[in-house]
């Protein structure tokens, strides 16, 4: 179970984050008039996103685990 959650996850990180360039690289080479955004700015958010949807998951898995045991969840889960 655990060993087909984690191919699972990764391959959702990899399409995440390969669409997220594609995304970023397309946008960014439109001939539009007007301001362009920040990359940095666009990176901060999908960071912030995936922070926030991890500690979703370990709060929805580990509904019923100590709090300790869900922080160090989280942490590893942000800085993995």
């Amino acid at each position: 179970m655990f060993a087909n959650l984690k191919y699972v996850s990764l391959g959702i990180l990899v399409f995440q984050t390969t669409s997220l360039v594609l995304t970023m690289r397309y946008s960014r080479t439109l001939k539009e008039e007007g301001p362009r955004y920040l990359s940095s700015t666009a990176v901060v958010v999908a960071e912030l996103l995936k922070i926030m949807a991890c500690i979703l998951l370990v709060y929805k898995d580990s509904s019923h685990v100590s709090v300790k045991n869900s922080y160090n969840s989280i942490i590893f889960c942000v800085y993995a």
